[in-house]
Order: C-alpha cells, then sequence, then structure tokens
C-alpha cells in the first residue's frame, strides 16, 4: 500500500496533529524535514508544510509499504487510515486553484489546517498557499 494525503499547515496546526501522533505510534524520529512515526517495523512519513515570508508551502502524510512483507504493515495501514481520517475530519477541504486557463479549479485532495485558514484569512491576498517553492500554482479558499 502507497498513499498519501497533503495539507497546509501552520506551527500550532503540527503540534495539535503531533500530539495526537505521539498516541497512535511507537515512537517519532525527527529528521531535517520530516518525521519517520515508527510501527513496529514500519514507518509512516510526516513532511509538515514550512512558512517561508508570507507562502505556506505543502507538507504530507505517507505510507510506503510496496510490495514488501512487513510484521507490522497491517498496524501501519491502520494508523496511517486513522490519521488521515483525523486530518480529514479537522481540516478544510475546499480549496481551489488557478488553472492553465486562468480559471478557479476546485481541489479536493489538498487539506487546511484550522489555525493555516485563520493565518490565510488574516491577509488573503498576500498569504500564499503554494505547492512548493518552485511551483506557480497558488492555492486558494475556494467553493
Amino acid at each position: 500500500m502507497d498513499a498519501e494525503i497533503q495539507f497546509f499547515m501552520t506551527s500550532i496546526d503540527e503540534i495539535e496533529f503531533l500530539s495526537f501522533v505521539e498516541k497512535q505510534v511507537d515512537s517519532v524520529v525527527k529528521s531535517d524535514s520530516f518525521f519517520k512515526l515508527v510501527l513496529g517495523d514500519c514507518e509512516l512519513f510526516f513532511t509538515p508544510s514550512y512558512l517561508e515570508e508570507k507562502n505556506l508551502y505543502l507538507g504530507k502524510l505517507e505510507i510506503r509499504l510496496r510490495d514488501f512483507e512487513f510484521k507490522d504493515q497491517e498496524r501501519a495501514k491502520y494508523v496511517f487510515r486513522k490519521l488521515r481520517n483525523w486530518l480529514k475530519k479537522k481540516y478544510f477541504s475546499r480549496l481551489a486553484y488557478i488553472n492553465k486557463r486562468n480559471k478557479l479549479t476546485p481541489s479536493r485532495v489538498h487539506w487546511l489546517g484550522p489555525d493555516a485558514k485563520k493565518w490565510k484569512l488574516l491577509d488573503s491576498d498576500n498569504h500564499l498557499l503554494k505547492l512548493s517553492n518552485t511551483s506557480k500554482t497558488v492555492f486558494d479558499i475556494g467553493f
């Protein structure tokens, strides 16, 4: 099973999420730009969003089990679904982006944390939600 969920979160959203995560996994190991969420012999990967100037960049939670056999893979799948459902329940899903024809297009696969939503609404024209620092795709609170 390979799956991911993508989101925008502030450091406040991140702290709340990690507080929930720590109760679900064996351990959380911080790396330079991501966290390994350890479940027995399996790992989930959490890459938080990051804020740079007035741009908030996309983060993600992913599970990468591929075709390998892991003793704890069913538990890892269960926990991934639980974390994904937690995000979907608490996060806002009505984002949109400008497509190549300059039309606002809904995105149902990107999620916006509660504090990130407040941040965006604080200065909607200048606070940008971006895929990455090299991408031209910018999200807005949509329909």
